[in-house]
């Protein structure tokens, strides 16, 4: 392969286009704001599809030039890109770990399950082989979550070029290497449809490479269609003007003569692309189906077209270009960055009051600020300017200069002493490849692997988190405790109730028997018969032969609840998806299981539709069936739980548990994700449970 020519003249591929930062802008707005607030902002993730377009465009928009000079180095292509991604990767790692344990401790060992993955470039895969959704999951995500764009990043980095190498050369014209890169973005899209299925974690599809491929390919054609003349030495992607620039037409609007020009059509598409983009911000849901089934790979296309129409001189590229768009799109990679673990530490789960406007206007400008401070000590190379539009034509001409760790490891390799040789050609290989990086970079990068290897060591990281937790919040030591002690009496506590909706019995269900032994919930079952089993209400045993599906709530209550109904059969899963629940149930019963009661406890990592739950009523056949409302920081509990009241007021024999109800009205019950309940919180539930099958004295 051609080795890259090293000159002190700059290559065009570092020609700034205008339009770019107008599109990264607006990426990382609605990125933020779908992060902030995705009720208000539910299409802000389609900013990440404007990055993906706009990075496959730059990426081969970059190898285009080099291949047509002979100057293209894989292992140099390689090295620049790590350059620019690891500093600034690690460093948020560093940060993201001090930040947490300092704020929200809770998240520790999150972090330290996706440190590694991230520092490495693997969290997308990662997250998929765990099956961690992206858009459905119950309590606060992991603080590196958003790293899996990077992760998928450095991996096109790695790939496509040895693809587009092939490429490059079977196909002569640029309209062939187009249609070829073309075909490969509609077989990811393709794959994207075939692997998408309606009700299930979608994890996989988005985070893939392969099916995410389409979209930063699409930007990748759009480079190779607007490269026009090889072997020009001024402007790869100058051209002659196109012929629409010569249309001109007259129209006649009520009498008056008004004269259309090209330029002003792909003006009026540039703002049009820009207006669709906002609206879609504001309308579209992430859950649609029709995404999966070509929608991505469109709006890829769309911001392919923007770019084109920002290419070409005219109001719209001055718009994209200017002052502040310039500003947020220069930063957008930090920001993108350090917004993420912002905002999960900022908008503690817990918090039982919304937050004022002023508030979230605070938060941004706390990001802003952040982003900015990252930018400067961390992703900006050496002598960038303060201001990206402070920018001279000849500052990228200057010849590098060798620096001190340059010039120290030369002359420890100069040395006569092998093992001095040997750290000075370590130091030399280390200086050069941060050579062009500011000092908080180098920083950046010694702090975050060092972060990564501390978090990888065998502690007990749980422990670190709680003690961390209790010096926050000292009531959870006490509660804790409490609960412990809870646990070991013989006599249960009465339960504390939530406030009953109106015409609704808490006892019992209208119609009921009132003499039967009462039991309490929100609402239940009509067939529900506790004279069946054994209640021990001194030891609070419970015989019942109970089957449970739930989800991690489920699985980290587990314990605790078959300690109290040891012939239960309790099956929780962490990030289990309600249609998952009901493909369990299904096998359950199917095998001959024959539960007394069954309690459905999922709706926290996706909403439940209503033929969702009809089915599982379905499944039940006529037993008594409890639906546990889900609790959880995230739009669709709230939806679930409805569904569920509505499931349970058709059907007699469905009743309601309402946990969302008793743990909001006691927050000391959570842990910091404001959805797992504590070892308080895995006492209340147990009894609510309790109360629920077995008749109160």
């Amino acid at each position: 392969m051609p080795r890259i020519v090293v000159s002190g003249v700059p290559t065009t591929a570092s020609r700034h286009i205008a339009v770019l930062d107008g599109m990264r802008a607006l990426a990382i707005i609605g990125v933020i704001g779908y992060h902030t607030r995705p009720s208000l902002l539910p299409g802000g993730f389609l900013g990440v599809t404007l990055f993906f377009v706009v990075s496959g465009f730059l990426l081969t928009r970059s190898m285009v030039n080099l291949f047509e000079r002979l100057r293209f180095s894989y292992s140099h292509f390689l090295r620049g890109r790590v350059r620019r991604l690891w500093p600034s990767v690690l460093a948020t790692i560093a940060g993201t770990a001090i930040l947490v344990y300092c704020m929200a401790p809770s998240l520790l060992p999150k972090v330290r399950g996706d440190a590694l993955p991230s520092a490495l470039f693997y969290s997308n895969w990662s997250f998929i082989f765990r099956k961690l959704s992206y858009f459905q999951s119950a309590g606060l995500p992991s603080p590196l979550t958003h790293l899996w764009f990077t992760s998928l990043i450095m991996q096109f980095y790695v790939l496509w070029p040895l693809l587009f190498v092939l490429i490059f050369q079977l196909c002569r014209s640029r309209v062939a290497r187009a249609a070829v890169i073309g075909a490969l973005a509609v077989a990811s899209s393709l794959e994207m449809l075939l692997l998408y299925t309606p009700g299930q974690d979608t994890s996989r599809i988005y985070y893939g490479l392969d099916t995410r491929a389409a979209e930063l390919l699409v930007g990748a054609a759009l480079a190779v269609l607007m490269h026009r003349h090889v072997g020009r030495q001024d402007d790869e992607f100058a051209h002659d003007p196109p012929h629409w620039q010569f249309f001109s037409r007259t129209v006649h609007v009520r009498g008056r003569e008004l004269r259309v020009t090209g330029q002003q059509l792909v003006n009026a598409l540039g703002f049009a692309l820009l207006v669709v983009f906002c609206v879609c911000f504001v309308i579209v849901d992430p859950q649609s189906a029709w995404l999966y089934r070509g929608g991505y790979l469109l709006f890829a296309l769309l911001a392919a077209t923007m770019i084109w129409a920002g290419m070409h001189s005219g109001v719209f590229m001055r718009a994209m270009g200017a002052k502040v768009c310039s500003y947020i799109g220069s930063r957008s990679f930090s920001l993108y960055l350090v917004h993420y673990p912002l905002l999960i530490v900022l908008n503690p789960a817990t918090r039982a009051t919304p937050l004022p406007w002023w508030g979230y206007l605070g938060q941004f400008a706390l990001i802003l600020a952040v982003g900015e401070v990252f930018f400067q000590l961390i992703e900006a190379i050496r002598g960038t300017p303060w201001l990206p539009w402070l920018t001279r034509a000849g500052d990228n001409a200057e010849p590098a200069r060798e620096t001190a760790g340059e010039r120290l490891g030369r002359r420890l390799t100069a040395s006569g002493n092998a093992g001095v040789r040997m750290l000075g050609t370590a130091g030399t290989r280390f200086a050069t490849l941060t050579a062009r990086l500011r000092p908080g970079a180098v920083v950046g990068i010694v702090a975050g692997a060092l972060a990564v290897l501390v978090l990888m060591l065998p502690l007990n990281w749980q422990a670190i988190a709680h003690a961390r937790a209790v010096q926050l919040r000292p009531e959870l030591a006490l509660t804790a405790e409490q609960a412990r002690k809870q646990l070991a009496k013989p006599a249960p506590a009465p339960s504390p109730q939530p406030e009953q909706p109106k015409g609704t019995d808490a006892a019992q269900s209208k119609g009921a028997d009132t003499a039967q032994p009462q039991v309490s919930a929100l609402k239940v079952p009509n067939n529900l018969d506790p004279s069946r089993w054994q209640c021990d209400a001194a030891a609070q045993q419970c015989s019942v032969r109970m089957l449970m599906i739930g989800d991690s709530v489920t699985a980290g209550v587990a314990q605790t609840l078959q300690q109290h109904f040891p012939q239960a059969h309790i099956d929780g899963a962490v990030s289990r998806q309600f249609a998952t629940g009901e493909d369990l149930l299904a096998q359950f019963l199917g095998s001959g299981e024959d539960p007394q009661v069954i309690v459905f406890a999922l709706g926290t990592n996706g909403a439940a539709t209503r033929e969702q739950a009809e089915h599982v009523v379905q499944l039940a056949a006529g037993r008594p069936l409890y639906f546990v409302t889900a609790l959880a920081p995230v739009d669709w509990t709230a939806a679930s739980n409805a569904t569920f009241q509505e499931v349970a007021a058709a059907h007699p024999n469905v009743g309601i548990i309402d946990w969302s109800a008793l743990a909001t009205a006691h927050p000391e019950y959570l842990y910091d994700d404001g959805t797992h309940p504590n070892e308080l919180g895995t006492q209340a539930y147990e009894q609510q449970l309790y109360n629920a099958l077995c008749p109160r004295d």
